[in-house]
């Protein structure tokens, strides 16, 4: 089966924003949808291979629209970020639960071959086993935490879409992302907000002090989280959904298990500073460690091969270099 006409929602965010990219550099014509709420489509908008369209997927009629004529979709959309599940959990709850609706009863009635669904390592929550494999009992541990708002979004939408999808011939693939990081992966996310704090700190004291510096992390930094690089990330994406026959179901990341202490130390040495790390308050839902089962992405044939440091490297220096560009002032935090 020749899959050539793709189109990838939440196409203006940090994993659809590569994927598109990735793929249109592979040949294939890509459709990228993106309402324009968190990311932007400006950043996909000149390749000659990607067409823009800007797309609500709250929209039924948009999302049927934009969808028609395709062989394959990646359904990315939806609101990430541990602060917008406390600050607009309905909002998160929204794109992600009848938002994926839209999208699946559109690829319904437009008769896709294949659908990749992006669900979340978050539907774990604290699993029983780590590292955590596919097939552990999925969990929303308490329904008056905000928090849980994406994590049971998408939950919501493995039901969804195994379920639509459980009788028809169109084939799917929910795949569990594992903490991608990159540059220009946002804002809300602990790598580029450990980095903005050293930089705001470094601008505070100044040059001649900045050698050993206070920075304040959440929880006791024992807590533990497992790391992939975009581009690994997109390869392995592109092989289990396109070049394989993949399990319904896969995680996706890598057994590299690292303390957030640990994280942070290393980010320290990039930064060629030494880390005063106080600790405080971990918030409550927050897992203490995160590290998936990747055995079914190796027996598809697909291993990482950028180990954390040299993709972290790249990173911590793109957000300096960012956030000395916005010359952001020093203050307190």
């Amino acid at each position: 089966m020749i899959l050539k006409n793709i189109a990838v929602t939440g196409a203006g965010g940090f994993i659809g924003r590569s994927l598109a990219l990735e793929l249109a550099n592979r040949g294939y014509f890509v459709r990228a949808l993106d309402n324009n709420f968190r990311g932007s489509l400006d950043s996909v908008s000149e390749h000659k291979n990607i067409e823009n369209i800007e797309c609500d997927i709250l929209d039924p009629k948009q999302v049927r629209d934009a969808l028609n004529g395709t062989d394959i979709v990646f359904h990315l959309a939806a609101i990430n970020g541990t602060e917008n599940f406390y600050k607009i959990p309905e909002k998160v709850l929204e794109v992600g639960v009848i938002g994926t609706h839209n999208v699946v009863k559109a690829c319904l009635k437009n008769k896709i071959k294949k659908f990749a669904f992006a669900s979340s390592s978050e539907t774990y929550n604290i699993p029983d086993i780590v590292p955590t494999p596919e097939t552990i009992t999925l969990k929303v541990p308490d329904v008056f935490n905000p928090r849980f708002s994406y994590g049971g979004g998408k939950l919501a939408g493995e039901l969804i879409v195994i379920n639509y999808f459980r009788n028809t011939d169109a084939k799917f693939t929910i795949f569990r992302p594992h903490n991608v990081y990159g540059p220009q992966m946002g804002f809300e996310h602990v790598i580029p907000q450990i980095v903005k704090k050293i930089f705001l700190q470094m601008k505070k004291i100044g040059p001649k002090e900045s050698e050993n510096i206070n920075l304040e992390i959440q929880g006791e930094g024992s807590e533990t989280r497992s790391f992939i690089f975009i581009d690994e990330f997109i390869k392995a994406l592109i092989h289990t959904t396109i070049e394989s026959d993949s399990p319904k179901i896969i995680n996706i990341g890598t057994q590299e298990e690292i303390s957030i202490y640990n994280l942070v130390k290393e980010i320290g040495k990039i930064c060629k500073l030494e880390l005063n790390i106080k600790k405080s308050k971990v918030v409550v839902g927050s897992p203490s460690r995160r590290c998936p089962d990747t055995s079914k992405l190796k027996e598809i044939g697909f291993v990482s091969s950028v180990p954390l440091v040299e993709g972290l490297e790249k990173t911590v220096n793109w957000y300096m270099d960012y956030y000395q560009s916005e010359n952001l002032q020093a203050r307190d935090f």
